[in-house]
């Protein structure tokens, strides 16, 4: 079986090292399963010959160059369509609205979010005389986010002691807003984009706003910023979008990039039903409500280290689950793409 990853990012050199989670999703798939991937128009030419049995088109871009791409679905009347999205909020893929307008025909999905879970309005959007929701054939619910934790990083950052703060990290989403205001005052560091900063200020957010997290591999060295890594925090802040309390998706990548590099999570307690749905083990005491909470238990975490040893304990402890969870996920995938390609 022969399959090609077109990942939607309109890059060059892409690494595992990308600040976006669907690019790294799509290169930890292509290596896992032996998957071909292109990310960039000037790739086309490399892979515009070969015979595909399915093409995964992952995630979606406005910005696109849907023309060139759509010759290499034309090219494969014979393959299995996939269209692979870890967010729920992700409006219709550029390059198969025009692919379905070309040849009427329905493609499949992959998603964190079963069908029920989608944003309803996106999937009532007008396709080709449709709504979106009826182009799409099968819909296969399956856990991507657990795909980014690495065993070879939480075991190099378990012993790493020389942690203090607090962080939050990710672009403006503003199904978050409500939770996150209050938290006003609570001093955390908010590591985002500089364009993602102001969205945060006119927000009503205040935080201690710093720079992009560094997720390469390189070793630190004298000249780079300190407080841009996960592991250098006590503790990363866990909010997710309003939509998610009711309808589960499984926890977000940064539970699982927090438990790669052993930053203790403190979430807010709107996820609690979230939480409860995960079957992960986390105590009590890692719950919060607002800003005074999360300040008295930094102190108490930042004061009694043996107490925060036994919180990471505990968070350590689902190490095993995670990788169960990977490997049921690699596996569906393959499934998806073995079963029913023509």
């Amino acid at each position: 079986m022969k399959v090609l990853i077109i990942e939607s990012c309109e890059k060059k050199n892409i690494d595992k090292t990308s600040s976006i989670v669907h690019v790294r999703n799509s290169l930890l798939i292509k290596e896992k399963l032996n998957f071909d991937l292109i990310s960039h128009e000037s790739e086309i030419e490399n892979v515009i010959s070969n015979k595909y049995d399915v093409i995964i088109c992952a995630y979606s871009s406005p910005y696109m160059r849907y023309k060139q791409y759509i010759d290499v679905l034309m090219a494969n009347p014979q393959a299995k369509i996939i269209w692979l999205v870890n967010d729920h909020d992700v409006e219709d893929n550029i390059l198969l609205r025009n692919w379905v307008k070309a040849t009427n025909n329905k493609f499949n999905m992959i998603c964190n979010n079963p069908r029920e879970g989608y944003r309803h309005w996106i999937l009532n959007k007008n396709i080709n005389e449709k709504k979106l929701n009826d182009w799409i054939d099968e819909w296969h619910t399956i856990n991507l986010n657990c795909l980014i934790f690495e065993q070879s990083k939480f075991d190099e950052t378990k012993n790493f002691y020389d942690k203090e703060g607090i962080v939050y990290y990710g672009t403006h989403r503003k199904h978050r807003i409500n939770d996150m205001v209050r938290y006003n005052g609570a001093g955390y560091a908010l590591s985002s984009s500089k364009k993602n900063h102001e969205k945060f200020k006119k927000s009503g957010i205040e935080a201690q706003f710093i720079e992009k997290m560094i997720w390469e591999e390189k070793h630190t060295d004298m000249f780079e910023p300190v407080g841009l890594r996960l592991k250098d925090y006590l503790i990363s802040l866990y909010f997710e979008d309003d939509h998610t309390h009711k309808n589960y998706a499984f926890m977000a990548n940064r539970f699982y990039e927090s438990l790669m590099c052993n930053t203790l999570i403190i979430y807010d307690e709107t996820c609690m039903e979230t939480i409860n749905k995960s079957g992960f083990n986390i105590h009590p005491m890692q719950i919060v409500k607002n800003a005074k909470d999360l300040i008295n238990i930094s102190e108490q975490l930042s004061s009694d280290k043996n107490m925060y040893q036994m919180f990471l304990e505990i968070q350590q402890s689902n190490v095993n689950k995670v990788l169960k969870e990977q490997e049921m996920a690699y596996s569906q995938i393959a499934n998806v793409c073995e079963n029913g390609h023509k």
